[in-house]
């Protein structure tokens, strides 16, 4: 499993203990048998301090040492940072030299200094490489040149922002592909989503008009009744129906995140949203491997495996929560426009080809009523004279539960 270990202490300086902890502490780093020494010296110390700028030519780090003794002594907050890899992927991304570890460090130091609550000026740190066989890894102390910086808490999350961003930067290649693969996953289920097809018919004028001329003649004529024989889809059309009429009842911004404040409602949206995503095995096939990626990534963050298996656990649900919130969005824009109609729905019935094309169920319902009304008009004029009007009423009543619109082509 690619991993970096990243661990960071802090020391109560108030303790006696902290002081013996930092005594010796700078000794090991520079002079321990794994430490990759700098050219001319037979120390691996390097870092920025301000009282010795040029610590990589020192020849003795005793002056730093007797320093960092001193910060102890005066209690001054000193922290512990340590940066390890797998020798598999040191090698692989050339972590194997002084200068690597040592760029990676210092492109981190503002965002370091922030979550430290230091300086950037008043930021200071010596640390030294250490090739130990089967975890290369950088050791560092840091601390602050001012004085009165004495509060050495750092929040836990603080310290997993940090992380994550030593994370990033060491395996930017490989989490590259699993990003693009994340979103692209993403992108598929929110185009895949019949929401989505219907959206894109909501940008067109033309459609807009020809379903609220739908609406209107579905009002006062009532045809067009035994349309849909797509379950699922009949489902949804009469949820659709239900959540907007239970949008009427609230206030303020009809987004996901603000509806939360209305139980009832995000419930119908999410139950909605789930209908959405058992009614299509792309969108089931892409929210997998959108998990999927999400897992990946996570696990790049901890190299035990206990935890990774419960941040695993924890990305898929938050993938789950993210997919559905991105899907009550698009049913919620949708529902926007129609709440900003005047004309109101009576009872809505779709006519639907396929479930991959359900942007166009009103609009090809529009035109199969207008459809069946120009077949009416061809009846009356072909048989008006033939039948009487009584038999004509006769026929009607007989036909009325006919399966098929054009029940006159049977006579």
């Amino acid at each position: 499993m690619n991993n970096l270990i990243f661990i960071f202490e802090a020391f109560n300086p108030n303790k006696r203990t902290t002081f013996f902890k930092h005594k010796s502490y700078t000794n090991y780093l520079a002079y321990s048998e794994y430490a990759i020494k700098n050219k001319n010296t037979e120390h691996g110390l390097f870092g920025k301090i301000e009282k010795f700028p040029n610590i990589q030519d020192m020849k003795s780090i005793e002056p730093i040492n007797q320093y960092i003794i001193k910060l102890a002594d005066n209690k001054v907050p000193v922290y512990r940072c340590i940066l390890s890899l797998d020798e598999y992927d040191a090698i692989r991304l050339g972590y194997d030299s002084q200068d690597k570890w040592k760029e990676l460090f210092e492109s981190k130091i503002v965002s370091f200094a922030k979550k430290l609550n230091i300086k950037y000026e008043d930021f200071q740190y010596c640390g030294a490489v250490h090739l130990e066989d089967g975890h290369p890894h950088l050791q560092v102390m840091i601390w602050s040149k001012q004085k009165e910086k004495k509060n050495y808490f750092v929040k836990y999350k603080q310290v997993n922002k940090m992380r994550d961003e030593f994370t990033n930067a060491v395996f930017k290649d490989d989490l590259l592909e699993l990003y693009k693969e994340k979103d692209l996953a993403k992108k598929n289920v929110k185009e895949n989503s019949l929401i989505t097809k219907l959206q894109k018919g909501i940008s067109d004028k033309k459609l807009l008009k020809d379903i609220l001329q739908y609406e209107k003649d579905y009002s006062n004529k009532k045809i067009m009744k035994r349309t849909i024989k797509d379950k699922d889809i009949r489902n949804i059309a009469s949820d659709l129906i239900k959540i907007k009429q239970l949008l009427k009842q609230t206030q303020g911004s009809i987004k996901y995140q603000y509806l939360k404040k209305y139980p009832d409602v995000i419930k119908e949206i999410d139950n909605l949203s789930r209908k959405i995503i058992d009614s299509s095995l792309d969108i089931q096939e892409q929210m997998d491997k959108y998990i999927l990626a999400r897992q990946k990534i996570v696990a790049f963050k901890y190299s035990d495996e206990l935890k990774i298996e419960e941040a695993q656990k924890q990305e898929k649900e938050k993938a789950e929560e993210d997919i559905l919130k991105m899907i009550g969005n698009q049913i919620l824009n949708f529902e926007r426009v129609l709440l900003n109609q005047k004309e109101n729905y009576q009872q809505v019935r779709y006519y639907n080809e396929t479930e991959n094309f359900m942007w166009r169920i009103f609009n090809c319902i529009y035109f199969s009523s207008r459809q069946e009304e120009k077949y009416l008009k061809k009846f009356e004029i072909k048989y008006k004279k033939q039948l009487s009007r009584q038999a004509k009423k006769d026929k009607a009543i007989n036909k009325l539960n006919a399966s098929s619109f054009h029940w006159e082509d049977e006579i």
